[in-house]
């Protein structure tokens, strides 16, 4: 099989249109900050986005965003996430999952807590949502898009949340492989692969983002913002373990993960000049952890999202605003300098009697001082009085202006 690696879509959408970008990131029990921040956007209405990109727990976010089920996520984690059935460290030792992933998404068929997959593929649209997952055959980074099928989207959503050595070998996605939904391109026929989380390759997805044509990349982070990702005892720990003749594949994937999150951070750091990459960190330090956090701690973390949401939107409608002033500006400062070029073409009196809508000759009159207007009344009068007989012009004048005569 081909990966959809960065330089293949690269290729593909050089001639795109800038596109906005959503990226959340994963973090297990972190989470819950994203879902903050995504309830925040739902009580708004706020969507812009022409793509989306979820890594583990992230992928679970994206989705109740796109379904429209404010609070879902939050419920979820605060409730199974938290439930001995889905994590329990003593199953490792009896060759069983110490994250029960079939459980858990089992869970979410039942009716209090369904997904609501039919209003997340209606709002999704044309628009791309992409699930990313790692091969555990080439550990290469794949992103995946739902066709909108419960259950398929549902299997994607578990491979990219499986840890290796809490879930085993990883979700089995061969079936779906063969479809569009997989963006494979010139692949031949499906090999059976199982797949992984997606933060162990893809933790952070914004050069794929950026690759794929986005021009504004938002990334919802769950991490501290100092944090770097170096973690120089997962190398340590590589040295000693591999140097006894066995290193378990498991050391190789924080290493894999450390690498890719550097490179990520890099890009941040550093972005093409043609793209504008905003991140939302928590306004204070998260208390929940990756597993095992306190329903006290979850709570708290999500209010810390909600804030992060709402103050982002602030953020956006002022700077939305201030754009729109701008541009009226821009345009009354255009509008005077075309009708002063109206005015230098027409002269003074037909360039008032096109803005007044009247004629040229009531323009010109109505720019008469009153003194012209007064002595031009004599005139006509004297022009009168010259044409009749005293008498006559007395008798015309009383019959207009009888006031004028006694006064």
């Amino acid at each position: 099989m081909k990966s959809l690696a960065s330089t293949n879509a690269l290729n593909l959408n050089k001639t795109a249109q800038p596109k906005l970008a959503l990226i959340a990131e994963g973090g297990g029990q972190r989470g819950i900050f994203t879902a903050g921040v995504l309830d925040a956007w739902l009580e708004e209405g706020y969507d812009p986005f022409d793509m989306f990109f979820g890594t583990s727990a992230g992928s679970q976010n994206l989705t109740s965003y796109l379904a429209r089920q404010k609070g879902y996520a939050k419920r979820l984690i605060r409730g199974l996430s938290r439930h001995k059935r889905f994590f329990h460290l003593g199953r490792g030792l009896v060759g069983k999952h110490i994250v029960d992933l079939d459980w858990y998404f089992d869970k979410t068929t039942e009716a209090n807590r369904a997904i609501d997959f039919g209003t997340a593929k209606r709002s999704l649209g044309d628009r791309e949502l992409y699930i990313t997952a790692t091969n555990a055959r080439d550990r290469n980074p794949y992103f995946l898009s739902p066709t909108g099928e419960s259950q398929q989207w549902r299997e994607l959503l578990k491979a990219s949340s499986a840890l290796p050595f809490l879930y085993k070998r990883g979700v089995k996605l061969t079936p779906w492989l063969g479809a569009t939904a997989a963006n494979e391109s010139g692949a031949a026929e499906p090999q059976a692969d199982f797949y992984l989380d997606g933060g162990l390759a893809a933790p952070l997805p914004v050069i794929e983002a950026y690759n794929r044509g986005a021009r504004k990349i938002v990334v919802i982070r769950t991490a501290d913002a100092q944090f770097q990702a170096q973690s120089a005892w997962v190398h340590k720990l590589r040295t000693l373990v591999c140097a006894s003749g066995y290193c378990p594949k498991t050391i190789d994937y924080l290493v894999q993960h450390e690498q890719a999150y550097q490179q990520e951070l890099a890009f941040i750091a550093n972005p093409p000049v043609d793209v504008e990459i905003v991140q939302i960190f928590a306004g204070e330090k998260l208390h929940s952890k990756l597993l095992g956090s306190t329903d006290m701690d979850l709570k708290r973390d999500h209010k810390i999202g909600v804030a992060a949401g709402k103050a982002f939107l602030q953020e956006q409608y002022a700077f939305e605003s201030a754009a729109l002033v701008s541009a009226e500006l821009e345009r009354a400062e255009l509008d005077g300098i075309n009708q002063a070029a109206v005015y230098d073409t027409l002269g003074n009196v037909e360039f008032e009697a096109l803005h007044e809508g009247l004629t040229p000759e009531k323009s010109e009159l109505r720019k008469k001082a009153p003194k012209e207007i007064a002595v031009a009344d004599i005139a006509n009068e004297d022009a009168e009085y010259d044409a009749l007989t005293l008498e006559a012009f007395v008798a015309s004048q009383q019959a207009q202006t009888p006031q004028r005569l006694s006064a």
